[in-house]
């Protein structure tokens, strides 16, 4: 008997396309809206999760710092969460329904310390003080 040897001079034939992991296929797109989804009801309970245990904002407009003043009675003017309540020293002012509040204050001679303390309705609290130095005028 004798041995055939066979000689491939032809290379076999590639794949025409390499690359089918870039198809888009109705799996792929089930998928993606899936995982869409799940983020989306992530950033949601995230949100409201945040609502639950962050502190209420609170931004005091006047005075936006510590200041020095010639006159006995001073406006303090701010903004904060409109359920939250919000206390001046203690006192408790009344928030229109976006959140903002003001209150006109007496002052004593020398230097007066105001807490003003935003607190929701879970207990979080934001504080922010404020010191006005009252100089009355000679």
């Amino acid at each position: 008997m004798q041995k055939i040897k066979l000689e491939l001079k032809d290379k076999p034939l590639e794949p025409l396309m390499k690359g089918r992991s870039l198809m888009i296929t109705p799996k792929k797109i089930v998928l993606s809206f899936f995982i869409l989804f799940l983020l989306l009801v992530v950033l949601y309970f995230w949100k409201e999760i945040g609502f639950l245990i962050k502190p209420p904002s609170l931004e005091i407009s006047q005075p936006s710092t510590d200041i020095t003043i010639n006159q006995d009675k001073f406006k303090i003017i701010g903004k904060t969460n409109p359920f939250a309540i919000v206390t001046i020293n203690g006192e408790e002012l009344y928030i229109d329904k976006e959140g903002k509040f003001e209150k006109e204050i007496s002052l004593s001679g020398g230097l007066n310390t105001l807490q003003i303390e935003a607190k929701n309705r879970f207990g979080k609290t934001n504080t922010i003080i404020r010191r006005i130095i009252y100089n009355p005028a000679p």
